[in-house]
């Protein structure tokens, strides 16, 4: 995948932005290569570039490659864009919708349509849901390189045969959708190293009068392609324009993007002619900080030791980015990439060249870009997140001290960006600071970032919280509503949340086909979230939709992105033996990747597995700590477990209270069998044991209490005062209510990760 800059660099400020995604497949793994798709997407993304598009293109591109492009489009698209998609390669048809097909396609199993295929029209959505005007051309209508093949799509399994061509379909209001041929008819590929003729249509028709209207444009390419192919193609387009699209800018415009590049400009929009000095230093760097977009006239007329910036004409784009000179400044914005924070320098550098008029000559200069990134952003930026700045951490990697002061500063400093209400939001939920991290979240709403509203949406309907201890309001259908608004502007967690919703709990087929749209359009983009709701969804057993190879394909795709949840899914399977015969050792080794990763069941599946005398070489100390590991990251088994075995002296010594201490915790997590099997667990024990229990949890706390088995006023007073700050009624004069309020305490100062569930 290749991301390149416009060539156009000046922009007059009224325009919106133009971004294009380009593909060209020819070269594919398992089924029959093109003669001309590479070909004719290269000259395709050189027309474009020409005509002053930011222009993301890939060849040969795989599944994977696939989500790349299409998660760097939703970094890089801003409100009011105008967007082009062109995709050249294999293409079919498969019920009543239409599929793109990466290099590595193979169809192997009945189920492998989702995670191998892109479906043309989510991409078509997702593209358009922020900009303006959305263009999608398809030249992929060859042969069907699936003739025999029948795939599964629908939630329900029914099996469709593939098709040439492409189908009709709805297309998103302002946008335009055009296919090489008519619906159902095979188009033509190039001969030798000529463009196919519907591309060759194409860039011929616009280049000769760019800024001619759109649907002028096409109609001259299908009179074209019709005389070429003497009538044995006659492309088609479906369009819902309400505002018209050109190629090109106009001359007007052109002529005053060129004029903006030689005006000298200040920050403030104002236009000065000031003497400029009789040398300039032939390169300087400036130090900025790394953002969307990067304001350089201050820092730029600084280095050249001027007090406004002289006039300058940018001569050569930046490696990573675009460079515009406009009467509001000079402006630097990176092209945006999803990178994993963790693997990140925090300073980026990039450089580009200008010349400088001085006494009527012009001197060149090299300005050398040395970024740094804020600390906020590669400590809790989020994955396919639409506001961000692309780096990320999943929620396990949340170093959380680190993160807490890196996003406080970054609010404190920054109070108006959206980005960082958030991001300081997911550190205090890695912190277990539920109340404050909601409160940043709806911050960040209503300053309008995407991501934030699936955050607030996941509080207001979650179950794994305590609403009381929190003041978090319990709002399922305010949460639906916020994850509606997260879709229309394309957040792909938003889709997961709300399909999620909709598969588990949807009261009719009509919702949970919903669901398992919402969900199987999240995981094309690589939502491995949505894949593992789906593995899961088809391997459970005793269900009309228990369906394991369907459901492995999902869980396959998931670990391949390095999920801990596909890591623990694929243990599931292995242990269990739906992909052959069981395979235990398998097994312990995906549950145990899952667990040094930060899932939260799997320690408890460990300590399991060892009690069951499936890990050769282990016993009950080990299976001890693993219990008590999934304990601590809230499983409420893990504290059943521990405790029944710490009562019986199994891998420790005989320990009353603290076997006590366990269920009391797992009494109070979400899990309902496990905190029924804790109460039991509780009943029948002496009032001293029950009582030091209650001691030992408080001074674990913080709390100075002395442990004598005797809950006289002083240790009551403190209960009752922490009881208060956590938001709980004080306990009753009874040793067990006070063990239980004790362990309420307790999670509410340490509060298990919500969204580790």
């Amino acid at each position: 995948m290749s991301m390149s800059a416009a060539a156009t660099l000046a922009v007059a400020q009224s325009e919106p932005d133009r971004l294009a995604v380009v593909i060209g497949n020819q070269d594919y793994v398992g089924i029959d290569d093109l003669a001309n798709a590479k070909h004719d997407a290269e000259r395709f993304s050189a027309m474009l570039r020409d005509l002053g598009f930011t222009v993301f293109d890939g060849y040969n591109v795989d599944r994977q490659g696939f989500e790349d492009l299409l998660r760097a489009s939703i970094l890089n698209v801003t409100e009011g864009a105008e967007i082009v998609f062109f995709y050249a390669g294999h293409g079919i048809q498969i019920g009543r919708r239409n599929y793109l097909l990466p290099t590595d396609v193979a169809f192997d199993s009945v189920y492998d349509l989702p995670v191998e295929s892109v479906t043309l029209d989510r991409v078509i959505e997702l593209l358009s849901a922020r900009g303006k005007v959305h263009v999608a051309i398809i030249d992929a209508c060859r042969d069907n390189p699936f003739p025999d093949k029948v795939l599964a799509g629908n939630l329900d399994a029914s099996l469709f045969e593939t098709k040439s061509g492409f189908d009709v379909f709805q297309t998103p209001l302002n946008s335009l959708v055009a296919f090489s041929t008519a619906p159902g008819m095979v188009a033509y590929d190039g001969k030798g190293s000529e463009n196919s003729p519907y591309t060759a249509a194409i860039v011929n028709a616009v280049s000769a009068a760019p800024e001619r209207d759109i649907l002028s444009v096409f109609a001259q390419v299908r009179e074209a392609v019709y005389n070429v192919t003497e009538g044995k193609q006659v492309p088609w387009e479906s369009s819902t324009l309400v505002q018209p699209f050109q190629f090109g800018r106009s001359a007007k415009a052109t002529v005053a993007a060129s004029a903006e590049n030689t005006v000298p400009v200040s920050e403030s929009g104002t236009t000065t002619r000031q003497v400029a000095a009789p040398d300039f230093p032939s390169e300087v760097t400036l130090s900025v900080a790394y953002d969307r977009q990067v304001a350089l006239g201050p820092a730029l007329a600084a280095a050249l030791d001027q007090s406004e910036l002289p006039p300058i004409t940018v001569t050569s784009v930046p490696d990573q980015g675009l460079v515009s000179v406009r009467a509001d400044g000079v402006l630097y914005r990176p092209i945006l990439g999803e990178r994993r924070a963790t693997e990140l320098a925090a300073t980026l550098r990039d450089d580009f060249s200008i010349t400088v008029q001085s006494n009527g000559t012009e001197i060149p200069v090299t300005v050398l870009l040395e970024m740094e990134v804020n600390a906020c952003d590669l400590a809790a930026g989020d994955a396919l997140d639409p506001g961000s700045v692309g780096f990320y951490r999943l929620p396990n990697e949340i170093e959380v001290a680190y993160a807490l002061e890196a996003c406080q500063a970054a609010v404190q400093a920054h109070p108006e960006e959206g980005r960082f209400s958030y991001q300081l939001g997911r550190a205090e939920q890695a912190a277990g600071q539920l109340r404050e991290s909601f409160q940043s979240f709806q911050t960040a709403v209503t300053q309008g970032h995407i991501r934030a509203l699936n955050g607030t949406g996941r509080f207001l309907i979650s179950k794994r919280i305590d609403h009381q201890t929190t003041g978090i309001p319990q709002n399922p259908e305010g949460a639906l509503a916020l994850y509606e608004k997260g879709i229309e502007a394309g957040d792909p967690f938003a889709m997961h949340s709300k399909g999620l919703h909709f598969l588990r709990n949807g009261k009719n087929a009509a919702e949970r086909e919903m669901g398992f749209e919402l969900l199987d359009r999240a995981a094309e983009l690589g939502h491995t979230y949505s894949m593992n709701e789906l593995g899961i969804y088809f391997l459970t057993k005793d269900t009309e939709h228990f369906l394991p190879e369907r459901g492995l394909r999902y869980l396959q795709a998931s670990a391949a992105r390095q999920d801990i949840y596909g890591y623990y899914n694929l243990g599931f399977v292995e242990a269990n033996g739906l992909n052959g015969p069981k395979d235990l050792n398998a097994a312990y080794q995906w549950y145990l990747k899952a667990s040094e990763g930060g899932h939260p069941f799997g320690p408890s599946t460990l300590g399991r597995m060892i009690r069951r005398g499936e890990v050769p070489g282990q016993g009950d100390a080990e299976a001890l700590v693993w219990y008590d590991k999934g304990l601590s990251r809230g499983d409420g088994w893990g504290g059943v477990n521990a405790a029944r075995m710490v009562l019986k002296g199994e891998g420790t010594t005989v320990d009353v209270p603290e076997a006590l201490i366990r269920f009391a915790k797992a009494r109070h997590l979400s899990n309902k069998k496990a905190a029924e099997a804790a109460l039991e667990g509780l009943q029948g024990h002496s009032a001293i044991d029950v009582a030091k229990a209650t001691q030992l949890l408080l001074r674990d706390m913080g709390a100075e209490v002395v442990v004598d088995g005797a809950i006289g006023p002083a240790t009551r007073r403190v209960l009752a005062a922490m009881a208060a700050e956590a938001n709980l009624p004080a306990p009753a004069d009874d040793r067990l209510s006070e063990l239980e309020t004790a362990a309420r305490i307790y999670w509410a100062k340490s509060p298990t990760r919500p969204d580790l569930f």
